[in-house]
């Protein structure tokens, strides 16, 4: 018996297959690869056929690992051929595809045949410096792509990128030892499929939770090493040009395609409720000068405002803000990259604090960050958004001083028909404000909002828009007001900038998007200053989305990135130590009171459970012998162990394959009757030994076949009915009792 235990145990040793990790190392390598290029591709600096000759390729090697064992392969003459061949077409981009000078064509062509070196790489490595230079490749696909964005998109191509990284580094390593071993290593199956499935399968958890862990670890050491906003690499970023909607000129006709857009702009996050912020604009800046067809500033020039701190500015009282009420406004506002330098508030900002060497004022009162690098910013706005009432409006009749009429009332050769309009409009008026307020309503009640006007004429775009199509978008209605109120020599300024935006409830931030542009009218009084008018309808064209839902956690997860992670510094983490602070203290207390509260919940239970059991006498006894007797139990998962013995005898599927844990659990129930015999198995025994050392007993044949069995479940995973092994053991307890 004992030779043929051994004998089938040499035959199961045989019969396993080698293992290898091989494919699950070149998919994670070129899943790595393919991460990197879909992050660099997602800056969209790369052409469309790149990026799908890319992808092609990729998804053409990863199909077929899916197929087969190996993957496909290019042969090395083929490979010859496409480089011949590639080198005709490289002459042909460089001279007849790309756009602009010598230099110019240069860099698309370059790029190209990088992308084609790489491609053919892809499709042809064999040996690990073909490897090394794939990897090596996705590393540098990653620095460009995070020099290009600073997008939240990155963490998630990042993510992604170590978790492959570590993957193909563990499964290299495993790899390379392999090939140095002296002999092959074998897995525990006949089929190598099933070798290779569990090596891949373990290989893939223990990278999972390396790559939590490094996550983990990584995101501590990020917001506990002190940080500094200085950095190497930040001016380098090539921006793409943002198209926003917002620029320092308005020309008439070029706003309706970027109000289509859905771009986030930037985030304004208040403090305290937010519905004090409905309806607010966020002013960009005035524009005094009109053209005809454009409007303007005459005058790039701004006045310097010294800080009364390090990044913090106190702003100059506006004309006219003595005499309004106070609506105080406190917010913090994340910008994305723009092409200006003009910083957004609600009129009128009061204090801005922020990363700012220096704040200038232009000639309409508009901010403008003088250092600005059209790289994202962060900083915190104090405004007073008052108003003055309708009644104090029309009560001031001041005249406004020559510098103001002198810079807005300015007109240039028009449409001669819009000043005899304006009179018709405001015949009944009697004030500045009710005149105002005339053009106001004439424009939103007879006129029509599109971001397609017809019948524009480009060389008098308000005359043909009051007369002829009665139909457009903000510039529109902002400028015919502007001129009509200028014609009743009345100040007027188009101001550009943005509407409240859309408040995200996950967030907590309203989230302002191109397609937010607005242009709006301010019109002078000389008590109170400028005040907005809006003489826009509303729009019937606004753009629908079917992710709303799914938007406000994206753009909560967005404003966290630009908060947390691009703007992250000292400021940001002493605020985080002091909530972690907060927290911990607030915790600390919940705790102790829970503590307090759990005493007396366990007193008041306590004299319940007591005055339970003293009248229930019986259930006090029934309580206290089992705990005697569980407590005097020789092993006290012994008796558990024996009912789920007792249950599997009995159990009607018997026939059923046992598992290798019903296996251990049988083996163990196995033991203890042996032990009662006299046969103690020692520590260092294994099965085939411990069977060995009784064979000569009575119970010798019976305990052989037993372990037999046993490790032919246990170690080489063979299907056997439970009711051999059941029937094994009825055997031995029978003999035992026998004997005695």
């Amino acid at each position: 018996m004992a030779e043929l235990v051994q004998s089938r145990s040499s035959v199961a040793e045989r019969q396993q297959k080698h293992i290898s990790v091989q494919r699950y190392f070149e998919i994670s390598l070129l899943l790595m690869l393919g991460t990197a290029f879909l992050t660099l591709a997602s800056t969209g600096k790369l052409d469309t056929i790149s990026i799908l000759l890319f992808s092609a390729a990729l998804g053409v090697k990863l199909w077929s690992y899916a197929r087969g064992e190996s993957g496909y392969r290019l042969q090395p003459r083929t490979v010859t051929r496409l480089s011949l061949a590639y080198l005709a077409f490289f002459l042909c981009d460089l001279v007849f595809l790309g756009s602009g000078g010598p230099a110019m064509r240069l860099l698309p062509a370059t790029v190209h045949l990088i992308l084609f070196i790489t491609v053919i790489k892809i499709l042809s490595a064999r040996r690990y410096r073909d490897y090394g230079y794939m990897a090596a490749l996705s590393f540098l696909m990653m620095l460009v792509a995070a020099v290009l964005t600073v997008g939240a998109g990155y963490m998630a191509g990042l993510a992604l990128y170590v978790l492959f990284a570590i993957s193909m580094f563990i499964s290299y390593d495993i790899k390379r030892g392999i090939e140095k071993a002296e002999q092959p290593p074998r897995g525990p199956h006949a089929e190598t499929a099933r070798n290779r499935v569990a090596v891949e399968n373990s290989l893939l958890l223990t990278t999972l939770e390396l790559a939590l862990g490094i996550a983990v670890l990584g995101a501590v050491l990020f917001f506990i090493i002190p940080r500094y906003h200085a950095s190497y690499f930040g001016n380098l970023a090539m921006q793409a040009p943002n198209v926003t909607g917002f620029s320092e000129s308005v020309s008439l006709g070029e706003i309706g395609r970027i109000k289509r857009s859905n771009l986030v702009v930037m985030r304004v996050k208040p403090q305290g409720n937010p519905r004090d912020f409905m309806g607010i604009y966020w002013h960009g800046i005035g524009l005094a000068h009109f053209t005809g067809h454009a409007w303007y500033n005459e005058t790039a020039a701004y006045t310097g405002i010294a800080p009364s701190w390090p990044g913090h500015f106190l702003l100059p009282p506006a004309a006219g803000s003595a005499h309004r009420p106070h609506r105080i406004l406190r917010y913090q506002v994340l910008l994305s990259s723009l092409p200006t330098n003009v910083l957004f508030a609600a009129a009128q900002p009061v204090e801005i604090s922020g990363r700012f060497s220096a704040i200038g004022l232009d000639e309409t009162g508009s901010l403008h960050n003088l250092r600005a690098d059209e790289s994202p910013v962060e900083y915190t706005v104090v405004s007073n958004a008052g108003l003055p009432s309708a009644a104090e409006l029309r009560r001031d009749s001041a005249e406004p001083a020559a510098l103001i009429r002198s810079r807005y009332l300015g007109l240039p050769n028009l449409d001669p028909r819009i000043g005899p309009l304006a009179l018709q409009i405001t015949r009944a008026a009697s004030n500045n404000y009710d005149r105002a307020l005339a053009v106001q309503t004439y424009l939103r009640q007879n006129f029509g909002y599109t971001l397609d006007p017809p019948s524009i004429e480009p060389s008098d775009p308000v005359g043909s828009f009051l007369f002829v199509s009665r139909q457009g978008y903000c510039a529109y209605f902002a400028a015919a007001m502007t001129v009509m109120m200028r014609t009743l020599r009345i100040p007027a300024r188009v101001v550009n900038g943005f509407q409240t935006g859309e408040y995200n409830r996950v967030g907590g931030d309203f989230i302002v998007r191109a397609r937010d542009a607005h242009s709006w009218v301010e019109v002078y009084f000389p008590g109170y200053g400028w005040v907005p008018f809006d003489p826009t309808p509303a729009s019937n064209e606004e753009l629908a989305s079917g992710w709303s839902g799914l938007d406000d956690y994206l753009d909560a997860l967005g404003l966290f990135w630009n908060e947390w992670v691009i703007n992250y510094d000292f400021q940001h983490q002493a605020l985080l130590g002091q909530r972690v602070d907060q927290g911990s203290h607030r915790a600390r207390h919940e705790a102790r009171r829970w503590l307090s509260g759990l005493g007396s919940r366990a007193v008041a239970s306590g004299q319940g459970a007591a005055k339970y059991l003293a009248t229930h006498k019986l259930l006090l006894v029934m309580l206290t012998v089992l705990i005697a007797a569980a407590y005097g139990a020789y092993d006290r998962r012994a008796w558990i162990e024996e009912l789920r013995f007792r249950y599997g005898l009995g159990f009607r599927f018997r026939r059923r394959a046992i598992t290798q844990r019903d296996a251990a659990s049988t083996y163990q129930q196995f033991q203890r009757i042996l032990r009662r015999r006299g046969f103690q198995r020692l520590p260092s025994q294994t099965p085939r030994e411990f069977a060995l050392s009784i064979a000569t007993s009575p119970l010798g044949p019976c305990a052989t076949e037993f372990t037999q069995l046993y490790n032919a479940v246990r170690f080489g995973h063979e299907p056997v009915p439970r009711e051999k092994l059941f029937a094994l053991l009825e055997r031995l307890a029978r003999a035992q009792y026998a004997h005695q």
